[in-house]
């Protein structure tokens, strides 16, 4: 029945699928180039249809259809049983089980560490902030938060969008500080700045003053009601989150399922990407819940000759750590999806007389820019998004380790920088806020990294393979033993290593003309992992290394 299911999928596909234009660019049928870890999803091609997504629907599908599709999945429910089961590897894994460079996500802080500056600083690696007086060009529209665009003195472009009454850089705080441990891990975000400006810092554009058939007149008084919405120092400034314009044209948010079909570039189910499934632990990490695809922009970045390609941003990061639109985070975002089918079938079933996690973590809140976020009651892989995410249902323990890896990464100096970077006001939050950030990240990593072998960076010197122990690397573990499972090299047995190398018979060796070892930390039921070598030029190759 699922292979009938399949085939018709397929059939379906292949005649949906969009026939390529004579004049389109033709570009190279393997993206991702083994010798240099680089995706070649960058080649020109013309710029794609913009396309809106509702709101509304996307959110029933997401929050209420996918589930229950998925729970009458007797098949995926059945291989479900036996570990990962129906999850099937990342489309985009490299030889050494990381992910390429693309313009999806560039290989940053746990491959070459950023300075504690450079984070701080983010994408634009510089200082920039809106410079008074500004214009206001446009309402901001979608989204709880009241906002504009603006043009500031330099002729530069910034969505603003106001902290909630009462609760100064509570989410421009907290969009800030994920938006710099984001990037610096190696994803597109925008350049944003906790920011702070005066009504008489504001004038209203004349065309946008006078309105058209699109929009009505803005006036004064409109400003003055949007602006009570908004958050203010005790000196009268109000406080929010300034965005600037990203680069290109914007052409729709991140599909988080599916390709998108008029861009040749775009080769892999978005739910696929391991870069999108290892997101869950930076989300988790940072309490980041609303994960959904509008929180997401794709820009159109022309070359040449009104050819370009597809940039894919992550964008507004305001629902994470303690925060949301309206105040302090409820204490159930993080704990439960919206509409939590598991959840409310426990409650069904014990008459209410159950307490749930997020019950505990509830209290009052004595930081406003902080709001409530906390580390004891959470746990790394129990994080719940606002609705069921594509990507993180796919993921499996893999992509679990690679995300956690990316988490592992960051110093207490990087963490403290990018919180730094938010500027906050309040002196209570920075210590505060520091403390339970790293608390979280090193529960995250004790979690996953206990799950799999975190046995990485391998590479060849002589007939060495010599290897990281990325817990012992951390500080999570003293120096400890390893074993490894040798099948092929011309022999096959086990070993016990007391250092992070193994010694290799010369290639030549080898009947098999290949090996597999798989790696444990002894004494450990994480997961081993494998490494495939193959000869080369009379020395051995590394051609495969998976984790799970």
């Amino acid at each position: 029945m699922r292979r009938m299911r399949l085939a018709g999928a397929l059939l379906l596909l292949t005649l949906l699928a969009p026939v390529a234009r004579a004049d389109e660019p033709k570009l190279p049928p393997q993206p991702v180039d083994p010798a240099t870890a680089v995706d070649h999803d960058g080649q020109p091609i013309r710029k794609p249809a913009e396309r809106e997504k509702p709101l509304y629907a996307h959110q029933v599908r997401e929050a209420l259809i996918e589930p229950v599709s998925h729970a009458f999945d007797i098949p995926d429910l059945i291989l479900g049983l036996f570990g990962d089961g129906w999850k099937r590897e990342a489309a985009n894994v490299t030889v050494n089980d990381e992910v390429a460079n693309s313009t999806w996500f560039t290989n940053r802080n746990h491959v070459r560490a950023l300075t504690p500056e450079q984070v701080r600083l983010g994408p634009l690696g510089k200082e920039l902030v809106p410079t008074p007086p500004f214009t206001i060009k446009s309402r901001k529209v979608g989204g709880v938060n009241p906002g504009f665009t603006i043009k500031d003195k330099a002729g530069k472009r910034w969505v603003v969008k106001l902290d909630p009454v009462n609760y100064p850089q509570i989410g421009s705080g907290a969009d800030v500080v994920v938006g710099r441990l984001l990037w610096a891990a190696g994803y597109n975000v925008s350049h944003d700045v906790s920011f702070s400006f005066r009504r008489e810092d504001l004038k209203i554009d004349e065309d946008l003053a006078k309105g058209d058939e699109k929009a009505p007149p803005f006036s004064d008084s409109d400003l003055d009601t949007l602006l009570r919405r908004g958050a203010q120092f005790a000196d009268g400034r109000f406080a929010g989150q300034a965005s600037l314009f990203l680069e290109g044209t914007p052409v729709g948010p991140i599909d988080m399922r599916s390709k998108r079909p008029d861009d040749p570039n775009d080769r892999y189910r978005h739910r696929h990407r391991r870069e999108l499934r290892g997101l869950y632990a930076l989300c988790s990490w940072t309490g980041s819940w609303d994960t959904k695809d509008h929180q997401s922009l794709e820009t159109f970045v022309e070359t040449k000759d009104s050819l370009g390609f597809v940039r894919h941003n992550l964008l507004d990061f305001g629902a994470a750590l303690g925060a949301a639109a309206e105040g302090p985070r409820p204490p159930e975002r993080g704990y439960e999806y919206t509409v939590d089918y598991k959840w409310s079938l426990r409650r069904l079933l014990t008459l209410g007389f159950i307490r749930e996690p997020w019950r505990k973590t509830e209290s009052e809140v004595t930081i406003p820019s902080l709001g409530r976020f906390e580390a004891a009651v959470w746990e790394p892989d129990n994080f719940r998004s606002l609705q069921p995410h594509p990507a993180f249902r796919e993921r499996n323990d893999g992509d679990d380790y690679w995300g956690a890896k990316l988490v592992a990464s960051f110093t207490d100096a990087q963490v403290a920088a990018a919180i730094d970077a938010a500027g906050y006001e309040d002196p209570r939050v920075k210590p505060a806020l520091l403390a339970l950030l790293l608390e979280r990240r090193d529960k995250l990593v004790r979690h996953y990294f206990d799950e799999v072998a975190p046995l990485d960076y391998f590479r060849v010197e002589g007939n060495t393979l010599r290897f990281r122990d990325l817990a012992v690397d951390r500080g999570l573990s003293a120096a400890r033993g390893y074993e490894a499972e040798i099948d092929g090299a011309g022999e096959q047995r086990k070993a016990r290593l007391t250092a992070t190398a193994l010694e290799l018979p010369p290639p030549s060796m080898s009947k098999e003309g290949k090996a597999k070892i798989e790696f444990r930390v002894a004494g450990s039921k994480a997961k081993a992992v494998e490494v495939h070598l193959v000869p080369e030029g009379g020395a051995w190759k590394i051609v495969r290394v998976r984790h799970a």
